[in-house]
C-alpha cells in the first residue's frame, strides 16, 4: 500500500509540474545594444516546433528565444504563425544575420527560413524590431540574469 501511495504521490506530483510549466515557460532577459526582451526559452523539441505559432500577437519587447547545444544551420518555418516576425540569427552571442519580416504563411506551401552560416541560438521577435533599433550582424546579444 505504502508503494502504491508514494507512485501516486510521484504521479501527481509530475503533473502538476507540467501543468505549471506549460502555464508558466521558462524565460529570461536579454540585451541587444541597450534594448531589453524578455523572452520564452523553446527548450524542448516540441517547443522549438510550435515557437510562436498560434498566437495572435506579440507584446513589444518581448520575443523567444531557440537554444541549441550546437552551432548548425537550423531552419524555421512560419506554420501556424498569425503575424510576421524578425528573426535573428546568433552565435556565441554575436548576430550573424537578420531575417526581416518574415511574413506569414498564407497558403498551404511552407517557406523555410535559414541562416547564412551556423548559429547556436535563435530570437524571434516582432517584424521591424531590428529595423527599429538597427540591430546589425556582429551586434553583442547578453543573457540578463
Amino acid at each position: 500500500m505504502k508503494k502504491i501511495t508514494a507512485i501516486f504521490i510521484i504521479i501527481i506530483a509530475i503533473c502538476t509540474i507540467t501543468l505549471f510549466y506549460l502555464h508558466h515557460p521558462l524565460n529570461t532577459r536579454i540585451q541587444i545594444q541597450n534594448q531589453i526582451f524578455t523572452v520564452e526559452l523553446a527548450v524542448t523539441q516540441l517547443e522549438k516546433e510550435r515557437g510562436l505559432g498560434y498566437r495572435d500577437s506579440l507584446d513589444e519587447h518581448l520575443g523567444m528565444l531557440f537554444p541549441y547545444d550546437h552551432s548548425e544551420r537550423y531552419s524555421f518555418w512560419m506554420k501556424g504563425m498569425r503575424f510576421p516576425i524578425d528573426i535573428i540569427w546568433i552565435n556565441d552571442n554575436k548576430i550573424v544575420d537578420i531575417s526581416k519580416n518574415v511574413p506569414v504563411s498564407t497558403n498551404s506551401i511552407l517557406f523555410t527560413y535559414a541562416p547564412k552560416e551556423p548559429v547556436n541560438q535563435v530570437l524571434e521577435l516582432n517584424a521591424g524590431v531590428s529595423n527599429r533599433y538597427n540591430f546589425q550582424i556582429g551586434d553583442s546579444v547578453t543573457i540578463l540574469k
